[in-house]
């Protein structure tokens, strides 16, 4: 399984369809405009808004000598109605602003201003003054020499700045001379909000590490091609130093449907003009792409249509006499899909699986339409369009069909007010048999909210959609979402907490007061004191343990209860994914930490860091803490590693330890151990923890003795060991046995090699190694205190890399099923 990167709340909101809701209209103009064109008018889109969501607009006219520059945006709203109004915010002659802004709920499309003469009417001539400024509007950098205006009377200064307008569907940082009456960096009033838009100013000269603004989004959506072109908005974002704007826009014409994805934001990338690709023309199946990356100024990849690029066809053209299904579907297309009749010259079906991942951009698009010549080859043999990748599949589904599942974790804490919060989750490829898990778990205290969240696949029976509310508010209360499907792929794809979530009504306040805390860490010892509502007499301080589904939390809590008890989670053991538990001991020390126990075998394995990861936690017993120990020996063309990860009781260590017991030349024994008391604190990813401290000697003169080499962990070494030249100055073979238990780890490793003469063995005496107790038995020299019981060991579960073998059960017998595949590559 390949997850992609962990899910992220996102600030970019997809407005669909809903029952009893409003209907807007939606657009957002950016223009400029010779004052004399004045008035203007235009028509926009529409949209449907979510429950309670009312329409707005909002209108600003920036006017500067004889041009003025226009900003408009109309959609939905949560705000307050509120009556037309026009406000004057800088009066002219010279620069000016007026705007025009409402909110409305009384009908559909109620925001339908048309025209700018609600807040126009022509200026009477100014009387010239003496000074001349510079008149610039641009979204661009001003020329240096640009065109030169005499100020009205009375105008004694020029301005210079930058007007930033975000919100609404517009991000616009718009660069503006002219003149003022007085000096300084005030052309916007005092005025922060404009209806939708945020408004601020900048005077400051540029600098040649300023950064670049961005649009930003990512837009899925499949449309009948009659609709089409369609029209967007995004959102907006700044990048890092040297970084350009880039804009990827995708679109696949099937018969009567079209599937846009849409991808803006920051890169890395070179600048690339504008550029039209048609990866496969039409008729029949037609692919075409948009991209585009640009530094020249902020918010260059401002492409908003499907305009630019693709206009319906004049006619369909000639018919042939193959008939295909047609479909264009994220979800499973239809058995008996609606059969279309091909253009003349298509004579193959296709049907396939379109998957477009990068970016942000997680899309399985399921077609099946007209093509001229057989194959799985519908994008032309394109791999890659801007940041995001490409590949298709043509092999039909059968029961053996592995589901792939939105997959991600999220653990935060919100301010009640935010809700209704959203997301987008990465993807994952599920075993055989497998469906689509997800579980949402709201904790609200007070004002604030405890979001827990987990996607995935799992084993579990499908479950239809369920809200449980474990324990009602107010106070302290907590509520779950839960499903298990299969019907589709990323069935889970709940979004937002919508489902589960509505705004509390305020509640009569009590007379009791208590703490309020939602941590990971230790709550304050003067945390914030909350009024309780009236008939809530207990104040609530424990810990809630949630485990499994890639989460592994304790959150500790303090709040208010109707009653006294540990008793926050009602009785609820298990929640979706989730095993949930809680503990109100005054002070339980609890650590939850990452468990696992590898072990490979590989020739290159203290030159080449192994990934060390795993994906099982556990809690930890009061007292105890975090450890992760690797243990690394390599005899010259052979080398094994082990490790573990999990509790331990505590050690005195202030930093991972990193240890060589013995060194070339001759045998490499070498260590790595850390112990710490945070949760997943246990968290290195690879070996290089291990191996970028080891030494690097150059390579050794090869010597006159040849000696055998082995290392594994069945025991004993076989007599027919392979044999390798030792360097120069070596004249003694090292033989012996290293014990090995801790850590969920028990294992004999023998040990042959070239040794120094003065030095026989290779630990040292070292009785500890990280949490491994680890005993020498070299030359028959065993010390007569055994720290180990070498009995047969239990049951674990060994990873084993490179040498045909994935996953292999570790028992007693383990030893002898090695040995056909531990050999020299």
């Amino acid at each position: 399984m390949s997850p992609s990167p962990l899910l992220a709340v996102l600030g970019i909101t997809f407005l669909l369809p809903s029952v009893h809701t409003l209907s807007c209209q939606w657009g957002t103009i950016e223009v400029v405009r010779n004052v004399s064109e004045l008035p203007l008018q235009w028509t926009t889109s529409q949209t449907d808004c979510e429950l309670n969501e009312g329409c707005q607009e909002t209108l600003v006219l920036v006017e500067n000598g004889p041009q003025v520059k226009l900003v408009l945006s109309k959609g939905c709203t949560t705000r307050e109605d509120q009556e037309a109004k026009v406000t004057e915010h800088r009066a002219g002659p010279g620069l000016s602003i007026t705007s025009y802004t409402r909110v409305c709920r009384h009908r559909d499309f109620c925001n339908d201003l048309s025209s700018t003469v609600p807040l126009w009417t022509s200026p009477s001539d100014a009387v010239p003054g003496s000074l001349r400024c510079a008149l610039c509007f641009s979204n661009g950098d001003c020329p240096e020499n640009a065109p030169q205006h005499i100020c009205p009377a009375g105008y004694t200064h020029c301005y210079k700045g930058v007007l930033k307008l975000r919100g609404g569907g517009i991000a616009t940082n718009l660069r503006v001379q002219g003149c003022m009456p007085q000096p300084g960096c005030n052309l916007l009033n005092g005025t922060q909000v404009i209806g939708s838009l945020d408004v601020s100013e900048n005077c400051r000269p540029r600098s040649g590490m300023e950064i670049l603004e961005c649009k930003k989004g990512n837009i899925e959506t499949i449309r009948d091609v009659s609709d089409l072109p369609v029209h967007w908005t995004t959102g907006w974002q700044a990048c890092g130093i040297g970084e350009g704007c880039q804009e990827t826009v995708v679109l696949i014409v099937n018969g009567p449907q079209a599937n846009v994805v849409i991808n803006k934001g920051c890169t890395k990338a070179q600048d690339q003009e504008p550029r039209v690709t048609w990866h496969r023309a039409g008729p029949g199946l037609s692919v075409v792409s948009y991209t585009r990356v640009c530094r020249h100024r902020d918010f260059c990849n401002d492409l908003s249509t499907t305009e630019a690029f693709w206009t319906p066809p004049a006619s369909e053209g000639a018919r042939g006499s193959q008939q295909c299904p047609i479909c264009l579907s994220n979800h499973d297309c239809p058995e008996n899909a609606p059969q279309q009749i091909c253009p003349a010259g298509f004579t193959h079906c296709y049907n396939g699986v379109v998957s477009l991942r990068g970016g942000g951009i997680f899309t399985h698009l399921r077609v099946q339409g007209c093509m001229p010549q057989p194959g799985c080859n519908l994008f032309n043999g394109t791999q890659k369009i801007g940041p995001i990748g490409v590949s298709e599949k043509c092999n039909s589904k059968s029961g053996a069909h592995r589901r792939d599942c939105n997959w991600g974790t999220l653990q935060i804490v919100r301010d009640a007010s935010e809700l209704p919060l959203k997301w987008t989750a990465g993807e994952i490829t599920c075993d055989v048999g497998d469906g689509c898990q997800e579980t949402v778990m709201l904790i609200k205290n007070g004002p604030q909210v405890n979001l827990v969240l987990s996607k995935g696949c799992t084993t579990r029976e499908d479950q239809e959609a369920k809200v449980t509310e474990h324990r009602a508010g107010p106070g302290l209360s907590i509520t779950s979402y839960t499903r298990v499907c299969r019907h589709r792929d990323f069935c889970n794809d709940l979004s937002s907490t919508v489902p589960l979530w509505t705004s509390p009504s305020d509640a009569v306040p009590g007379s009791l007061r208590c703490a309020l805390c939602f941590s990971n860490g230790d709550c304050p010892e003067n945390a914030p004191q909350h009024i309780c509502p009236a008939g809530y007499t207990h104040c609530y301080k424990g810990v809630v343990r949630l485990g499994g589904g890639g989460i592994a939390t304790n959150l500790r809590v303090q709040g208010c209860m109707p009653q006294p008890g540990c008793n926050l989670l009602n009785g609820t053991q298990v929640i979706g994914s989730l095993d949930v538990s809680e503990n109100c001991s005054p002070r339980a020390a609890i650590l939850t930490c990452n468990r696992g126990v590898m072990l490979q075998m590989a020739r290159s394995l203290s030159q080449e860091p192994r990934e060390w990861t795993t994906n099982a936690q556990e809690n930890c017993k009061p007292g105890e803490v975090c450890q992760e120990t690797l243990l690394l020996i390599d005899v010259g063309h052979k080398a094994l590693l082990a490790g573990s990860k999990g509790c331990s009781s505590p050690q005195r260590q202030d930093a991972p330890t990193v240890l060589v017991h013995s060194g070339p030349p001759g045998v490499l024994v070498a260590s790595y151990a850390w112990f710490c008391s945070s949760i997943l604190c246990n968290s290195a990813q690879s070996s290089s923890v291990l191996l970028d401290s080891l030494p690097r000697p150059a390579a050794p003169v090869p010597g006159s003795q040849q000696c055998p080499i082995c290392v594994n962990f069945g025991g004993s070494c076989s007599q027919g060991s392979n044999f390798i030249t030792c360097p120069n100055g070596i004249n003694h073979c090292y033989t012996g046995k290293i014990y090995v238990q801790g850590g969920g780890l028990s294992a004999t490793l023998g040990v042959q090699g070239c040794m120094p003469e003065s030095s026989r063995s290779l630990l040292n005496e070292v009785q500890k190694i990280g949490i491994f107790s680890v005993e020498e038995d070299f030359e028959g020299k065993m010390k007569e205190h055994l720290l180990l019981n070498r009995g047969a060991p239990a049951c674990y579960m060994a990873w084993v890399v490179g040498l045909g073998l994935s996953v292999a059960l570790w028992c007693g017998v383990f030893s002898s099923l090695l040995n056909p595949f531990f050999h020299d590559p």
